[in-house]
């Protein structure tokens, strides 16, 4: 008997049964089979792993194209090219232009009477030969207000922040030592204001500040050729892309808001433009690369009978000028890595020391006691008077050293009678070191050597430079930072750039890049370099810390309680203006990018301060510390998010120390605020619940009622006409 067919009408039957079954089994196939067909492939990448840069961070990034400009030549702002000092004075009068809130653009000094009783004016400070100033920029928030300093003719003095001196190209031939400033200036005039950065493009933000460590191991994913990128033999070190590529700028900005910064790129502007145009010419390093003029351009050769020089002659490239960084008054003349003078106004001609002339000596009675050169710059008093180093040998007697004079003797914000400069550094080249006072002496070792120590070791670290004690290179007399650390207590650096006076210009953006760092190093320690050390040293900081968001326990209502865990032995000072709590709310909004709402940067920080609560905390090292609360007065009524961040400072000024870390996360913690306000009278609210529920719960009722209801109508639509049956005409075939 045939089997019936149970098929619906109007469905054909499959034509071929086993189908469904092979798109079943397919896929497996294929999971199994796969590993198989790609084998070859996987193997191949194996024995070549890794990315291309273009294939972790931006186009700009990867191939180091920087995001200031325009107005300049496009190869010297990408820093595929020198400045000039026209170029350069001319950017850094643009970029003052732009940004005047916290840039002052400068040349020499106005003068006056200075801090030695000397009556100077704005001709002394220019140079020998072209009759140049040094251009310099002044950097702080809020340049315009302050104190005006009439001598040196900025405003933006403030005497509660900190100032750094920071000098390039003393010496002519170094054209690297001023193209590392103006990529600081630059990375300053760009990023203060700005937070939240995406630098490398990478989709994440501040995860690689500058130590020289590649923090995020982005450089350490990338193909193995492509990790030196400067080509240095380290692979993955600093320099090379993927490694401080992504600082903070927030940091920047508190920086330049807190500190006082004095950046002079080009000292010597006589010399570098004769090293330029005349002795080398403008692609020196072709056949200067490491050679060139060094000095500035005095007339040390004299016509007629008497040892005057004549400021009208041509340089005389075997006896003119003087090197600059041994003409400071500190330990001036010793025989030491300098050609002292036979008489005023001779040099060594020829001599195998020529190129460190130190200048002529001074013959005069500085103090007025009938004696001449009795008591020379020392840190003594060698004549037992009274008074210290008051009538010295020689030093600083070009324009270009008594404008580092005098900037830094007539810069004394709180009228105490000493400079306010409490770190210094200096830019050279060649032989990638950081070097530290004392220079003059050999086995000998500054007070401060320990501290001078870690801060030279610090840099060193960050730019995989070799740090040491500067006599230790070679012995020098008469040098920059001798004078200003021997004469005013600052700490100084000089940081030996690269491996040639005359680098080729495809190296310039990643030598300078490599060297970002230690500048803005520098900034942070200039409030007190002795206690950073000393809080470096004993890692003091590194325990404390502020309540992350998952801690905080935020009240019901009124305000919200921020904890700040500090080590017994810190230093703190209560006063608001130095420790507090920076804060700012922000609410949700539709006008955002992948990395949040645009315009937070745009909301202001507010501050509260930090109260003592007497009550312990363990410290992230397991000791005791003890607990600070800052209160943040917020409406019940908000919603939305709190950042906020500490900044604490020390009751001997050193400021900010700022929590959290970048290492904890980020440049600030981000805390949600649900709403907390009260929902009226208890009642009410019984009563608004029942009528929503009736509306509701009666709805679903009457929905489910409806949907089970054998009524074929569709609710909420008209009802449906009946079809019209049509007879079919019996005298027409189908």
């Amino acid at each position: 008997m045939p089997r019936q067919s149970h098929q619906r009408p109007g469905v054909k039957p499959l034509a071929n049964p086993g189908v469904p079954v092979a798109a079943m089994l397919l896929p497996l196939m294929l999971s199994l089979l796969s590993p198989v067909a790609i084998a070859p492939i996987a193997e191949a990448q194996e024995e070549d792993s890794g990315a291309s840069p273009e294939e972790i961070w931006s186009v700009e990034y990867a191939n180091q194209i920087f995001p200031w400009g325009p107005h300049g030549d496009s190869d010297q702002l990408q820093f595929r090219s020198y400045h000039d000092y026209f170029s350069l004075k001319q950017r850094m009068q643009t970029l003052a232009a732009y940004y005047p809130d916290f840039l002052q653009f400068h040349e020499g000094l106005l003068g006056g009477i200075n801090a030695r009783g000397d009556q100077m004016t704005s001709d002394e400070y220019k140079g020998w030969y072209y009759n140049h100033a040094s251009p310099w920029m002044k950097i702080t928030g809020n340049v315009q207000g302050g104190e005006y300093n009439d001598f040196n003719g900025d405003d933006g003095n403030y005497v509660d922040r900190p100032d750094v001196m920071l000098v390039g190209n003393h010496h002519a031939r170094e054209w690297m030592s001023y193209e590392v400033p103006m990529f600081f200036l630059e990375t300053i005039a760009f990023y203060y204001g700005k937070a939240g950065v995406d630098n490398d493009g990478d989709g994440l933000i501040d995860e690689d500040g500058w130590d020289g460590i590649d923090n995020d191991g982005d450089c350490l994913k990338l193909n193995s050729s492509f990790q030196d990128s400067n080509g240095d033999g380290n692979p993955c070190g600093p320099g090379d892309l993927g490694v401080d590529e992504d600082f903070s700028e927030q940091f920047i900005t508190d920086m330049v808001n807190t500190r006082e910064i004095y950046l002079i790129p080009l000292l010597n502007v006589d010399g570098n433009r004769y090293d330029r145009e005349e002795f080398c010419g403008e692609t020196a390093w072709e056949n200067c690369y490491q050679s060139g003029w060094r000095k500035n351009l005095r007339d040390n050769t004299h016509t007629g009978v008497t040892p005057i020089p004549d400021i009208d002659e041509a340089v005389d490239e075997g006896c003119d000028g003087v090197d600059l960084n041994r003409n400071y008054q500190f330990e001036w003349g010793a025989p030491l890595g300098a050609t002292g003078p036979l008489f005023p106004g001779f040099c060594y001609a020829d001599g195998p020391n020529n190129d460190v002339y130190n200048g002529p000596v001074n013959y005069e009675d500085n103090d007025g006691d009938g004696l001449v050169n009795e008591d020379h710059v020392d840190g003594k008093d060698d004549d037992a008077d009274g008074q210290t180093d008051e009538d010295w040998l020689g030093g600083n007697t070009e324009p270009e050293t008594k404008f580092i004079q005098d900037l830094t003797e007539m810069n004394d914000d709180d009228l105490d009678g000493s400079s306010d400069f409490k770190s210094t550094l200096t830019w050279h080249s060649f032989s990638e070191l950081v070097l530290w006072p004392w220079g003059h002496c050999t086995n000998c070792y500054s007070p401060d050597d320990e501290y001078l120590v870690y801060h030279g070791q610090v840099m060193g670290q960050m730019t995989d430079y070799a740090p040491m004690q500067s006599s230790e290179l070679y012995p020098t007399t008469g040098d920059f930072c001798d004078w200003h650390y021997g004469v005013h207590n600052s700490y100084c650096y000089t940081i030996e750039i690269g491996n040639a006076f005359h680098e080729n210009p495809e190296d310039i953006a990643h030598i300078a890049v490599r060297n970002l760092g230690v500048p803005f190093y520098m900034v942070e320690m200039a409030d007190d370099p002795r206690y950073r050390a000393i809080v470096g040293i004993e890692n003091t900081t590194s325990t404390q810390w502020l309540e992350p968001p998952d801690d905080v326990a935020v009240p019901s209502k009124g305000d919200i309680p921020i904890g700040l865990c500090l080590d017994p032995t810190f230093p703190f000072s209560p006063d608001e203006e130095m420790t507090h709590l920076m804060w700012r709310f922000v609410e949700p909004t539709r006008q955002q990018n992948d990395f949040g709402p645009t315009e937070w940067v745009q909301v202001p920080w507010e501050r509260t301060g930090f109260n003592e609560t007497f009550e312990d905390c363990p410290l992230l090292d397991g000791s005791n510390g003890t607990r600070l609360v800052s209160q943040i007065p917020l409406p019940e009524t908000s919603v939305g998010k709190i950042q906020y961040k500490a900044m604490l400072g020390t009751t001997n000024g050193a400021f900010p120390f700022t929590y959290p870390s970048v290492e904890d996360g980020g440049n600030y913690y981000e805390l949600s605020i649900p709403y907390r306000a009260g929902f009226g009278d208890a009642i009410l609210s019984i009563l608004m619940f029942l009528v929503i529920a009736s509306f509701v719960w009666g709805g679903l009722g009457f929905s489910l009622r409806e949907m089970f209801s054998e009524d074929e109508r569709i609710l909420g639509m008209p009802l449906e006409e009946a079809p019209t049956s049509v007879p079919k005409n019996p005298g027409k075939g189908n």
